[in-house]
């Protein structure tokens, strides 16, 4: 069978052909391939559907009780940051072993006479607006907001608190109360703040009656479902303009009322008077419209209704609502629920099993101390793997008695949860937790924590030094001043902040420090009372220098930015005058800028970077191209983890026939983008310990089998700051082959060493191309000359045995000094040679290349390569080299 794979010259052209000791002729060979790939698919189908079964099935962590706990197998405070003299938060981050949870709780002290906590909704009412921008609103002088929370539950579509919200005794919203307690508001509970500025939080019951005709009756609840025996109150401002009812009754139409039932012109206790618009008499099931300007009465139950046979379309009603004994003080009231927490233990007041309670979500809550002195802004949040999961109600009630809390309620959670805190130095508080959502929800109302003092003189000065070490005489170092801060930690304008310098030892320059003589001294910040010292030494010289990177390897062509450290003899750091340095290099490794930037050259080098300093000579040696590293051979599952968004799968080593293009083995990766999640969805390879690059390559790539789906292949790698790039292996839409083939993903000049690879993902955006499918990868390595060959192509290739022994046949005689192991040869993937010796006939004509000594390796792929070095007998030599791709059976 003749192979004819490339074109040669004239003098060579069609003149070889390819054949073994055992010749299996194409027809053999595709159909070898069929049964492989037959085999293949039926496993995968067996695996692909037991990972289906097995994955809708989740076993959490229970206590004796069948209760997920919240126990901290890992617990790190990441951030405690003091927002004013009674303003405080802390974040926490945990670990229980199957879930992470990062909480949040924002401590506020409402005793002093300037602090308290107050409650927004927008305006117009009834509208919706993020948390900032509610803080926003409300924020001026002598009203300064230090933190927020968001508030109640809301209906999305019409914006409507979902309960209570009074504010001045104004029954501003009058909202609903839940049926059972599957809801979260069976028993009604709200926050409020009394007059002497302390916080009150838990339940209340609004006294409700009406009187017809003399007569007064008891309302039993409103603005839900009718229960036996029942009169129940239906107001406007209901989530439905429609009564639940049913033919059990009758109900009762009122309008024309001389104050709205929900609005500020209506408190608590007062009476409204309208006229009957309406009756459905009982055994009518049909709904009654509740007028926009009255409310309606519904009576179940054959004796309640005989009560009101009597009334008449135009007869007066009165309608009264009276607040619980112990709210008719507050400044306002902010209902929500359920009860988390009452005297200091877990008092859950809500069905624990219902959907809503036992769903895993970012909760928000509010609490108190004891005396009502003390607030507490509480957050969890959720939704985000491998960050936070988010809490069932039981759990984010025993979170929060473990804090020590007196009382709290359940707030709004889900999308909603935001948590604000002003920051240092800003005017204005910023979301500082991680929304569900990826942005803050628009909501119906929000908590605040608030200073009430005027803005006053300085107090709190932070400033540092741009660059930390000691300065030698003549240089210089920038000096900042962060925030300058009253009493109450409001910031004030930092341009009244001086600087000077006391010790001797140099002066200001504006925000410049400059060096004058050896000595130690301070540099001091000041406005009015508040200093800021900040320690600065000086000395003669610089004992010691280093360059970075030093030993540094690079890819051909690339660009690498060279620094130049001073340190003293006790190896602290020392700021000297870099302008003073001036940069060249050794040997043909490139050429490098003033400010040190090296272009690598185009060839291969060995050489140095060399920096001079006031006639003082320092040296960093630098490779530029050579051997390309391998960086994993994926021959460990457990050195990689799965991850997704909005998608399926999993990973592991590949086995027995699956594809692999060197070594033994590969990394089987499965997605499954068909989960109904709208959105880009994509499925990672995470590396447990990312694996660190030797200095700057010109590529990173690797092997893929592909399956012609049409994904978008891309990786992470880390810098040496910790900064992530995100890196392509294909475009968008272009993991689009069958088969194996050779991936490379640029490496960004600009990415701080070293380099480390971090996630190997494919993604799809379109919501038409998302399937489910099998990647292998294989010899993920990173390249430094990109002038290096590489079989940029595996679809086409043949299979031999591991004894094969090469035959090429010519039709015209060779040169012999020219068939040589340095021309016609054998190579691995990686691009190593095999070690096989290289003879050539008496005719002169056949060139063979003997087994290798151990074989070759099973399931590996090479490259069998003739250069254009091999020359006829009459001295035609090859135009282009010639290759062919084999795998061993």
């Amino acid at each position: 069978m003749k192979s004819y794979i490339r074109p040669m010259s004239d003098g060579l052209k069609n003149l070889y052909n390819f054949s073994g000791l055992v010749v299996k002729n194409r027809e053999d060979i595709m159909i070898h391939k069929w049964k492989k790939h037959q085999w293949f698919v039926r496993v995968l189908s067996i695996l692909v559907i037991f990972q289906m079964a097995g994955a809708a099935f989740e076993i959490p962590l229970l206590d004796q009780n069948g209760h997920a706990k919240v126990s901290a197998a890992g617990y790190e405070v990441k951030k405690e940051q003091t927002v004013s003299p009674d303003v405080n938060y802390t974040k926490e981050q945990i670990d229980s072993g199957s879930y992470e949870q990062s909480t949040y709780v924002m401590e506020i002290g409402v005793d002093g006479p300037n602090s308290t906590i107050q409650m927004t909704y927008p305006e117009p009412f009834p509208t919706l607006d993020p948390v900032t921008t509610q803080a926003q609103s409300i924020d001026e002088e002598g009203n300064r907001v230090l933190g927020s929370i968001n508030g109640s539950f809301f209906h999305v579509n019409q914006a409507l608190p979902a309960y209570l919200i009074s504010e001045n005794q104004n029954i501003f919203n009058l909202g609903a109360v839940s049926e059972d307690a599957n809801g979260y508001m069976s028993v009604p509970t709200a926050f409020g703040m009394t007059p002497d500025g302390r916080a009150m939080l838990g339940k209340y019951e609004l006294d409700l009656h009406f009187e017809y005709d003399n007569e007064s009756y008891t309302i039993d609840s409103y603005n839900r479902e009718r229960g036996a025996d029942e009169i129940i109150l239906y107001t406007p401002n209901d989530r439905f303009d429609w009564t639940k009812t049913n033919e059990y009754g009758m109900e009762i139409a009122v309008s024309g009322l001389d104050k709205p039932v929900d609005s500020s012109q209506i408190k608590f206790g007062d009476t409204v008077t309208g006229e009957v618009e309406l009756i459905k008499e009982y055994g009518d099931d049909a709904r009654t419209k509740v007028p926009d300007d009255g409310f309606v009465l519904s009576i179940q139950g054959g004796a309640q209704a005989a009560k009101f046979e009597d009334v008449e379309e135009g007869d007066s009603i009165s309608l009264q609502i009276n607040n619980d004994d112990m709210w008719q003080n507050a400044d306002y009231m902010l209902a929500s629920g359920p009860m988390l927490v009452n005297n200091g233990e877990v008092d859950l007041k809500m069905n624990e099993d219902s959907s809503r309670a036992s769903a895993r979500a970012p909760r928000t809550a509010v609490g108190i101390n004891k005396d009502g002195s003390n607030v507490y802004f509480i957050a969890v949040d959720g939704r985000q793997n491998g960050y936070s999961d988010g809490m069932t109600l039981k759990e984010f009630a025993e979170y929060i008695e473990s804090k020590g809390i007196y009382k709290a309620i359940n707030l709004d959670g889900g999308g909603s949860t935001t948590i604000t805190a002003r920051e240092p130095g800003d005017k204005l508080p910023s979301v500082i937790n991680s929304p569900s959502d990826g942005y803050q929800r628009p909501v119906s109302s929000t908590l605040h924590a608030v200073n009430t003092a005027e803005t006053g003189e300085p107090s709190v000065i932070k400033a540092h030094k741009e660059e930390q070490g000691k300065v030698v005489e003549g240089s210089s170092v920038d000096v900042a001043v962060d925030y300058l801060l009253d009493e109450n930690y409001y910031p004030l304008d930092k341009s009244q902040v001086e600087l000077s310098v006391e010790g001797g030892v140099g002066h200001m320059e504006g925000k410049t420090f400059v060096a004058d003589q050896a000595g130690s001294g301070e540099i001091v910040a000041s406005a009015g009372n508040a200093t800021k010292s900040l320690p600065i030494e000086v000395v003669e010289t610089v004992d010691r220098l280093e360059i970075t990177p030093e030993d540094v390897k690079l890819g051909t062509g690339t660009e690498q930015s060279f620094d130049v450290q001073g340190f003293s003899d006790d190896n602290e750091k020392i700021i000297f005058n870099k302008d003073t340095a001036t940069w060249d290099t050794e040997g043909s490794i490139g050429t490098i800028s003033d400010n040190g930037v090296l272009q690598a050259s185009e060839n291969s080098a060995e050489g140095a970077v060399v920096v001079n300093i006031n006639g003082h000579e320092y040296k960093a040696s630098v490779s530029v191209g050579g051997v390309r590293q391998i960086l994993d051979g994926f021959t460990s599952s457990s050195a990689w983890d799965f991850d997704a968004i909005r998608a399926r799968g999993t990973n592991r080593i590949s086995q027995a026939f699956e594809p692999v293009a060197a070594g033994d083995t590969s990394m089987r990766f499965e997605y499954n983008f068909a989960t109904g999640d709208q959105g880009i969805a994509a499925s990672y390879l995470v590396r447990n310990n990312p694996v660190e690059m030797d200095g700057r390559p010109n590529h990173i790539g690797m092997w893929v089998y592909g399956d012609g789906s049409d994904h978008w292949l891309r990786g992470k790698l880390l810098d040496g700051t910790g900064k992530t790039y995100t890196v392509s292996f294909t475009e968008e839409g272009e993991l689009d082959w069958n088969g194996w083939k050779y991936v490379k993903a640029e490496v960004p000049d600009e990415a701080a060493l070293p380099l480390s690879v971090h996630k190997l993902y494919v993604a799809e955006t379109s919501e038409d191309n998302k399937d489910y499918g099998v990647l292998f990868l294989d010899k993920l390595r990173a390249s430094y000359n990109d002038n290096d060959d590489e079989i940029d192509n595996l679809q086409e290739y043949d299979f031999v045995e591991e004894n094969k022994e090469w035959k090429i046949t010519f039709n015209t005689a060779l040169r012999a000094s020219t068939v040589t192991n340095e021309n016609i040869y054998v190579e691995t993937v990686s691009g190593e040679k095999v070690e096989a010796d290289v003879t050539l006939n008496n005719a002169k004509d056949v060139v063979t290349i003997e087994e290798p000594d151990n074989g070759y390796t099973g399931n590996q792929f090479y490259k069998l390569i003739i250069k254009e070095d091999v020359e006829s007998s009459g001295g035609a030599d090859m135009r282009n080299p010639v290759e062919k791709v084999f795998q061993v059976d």
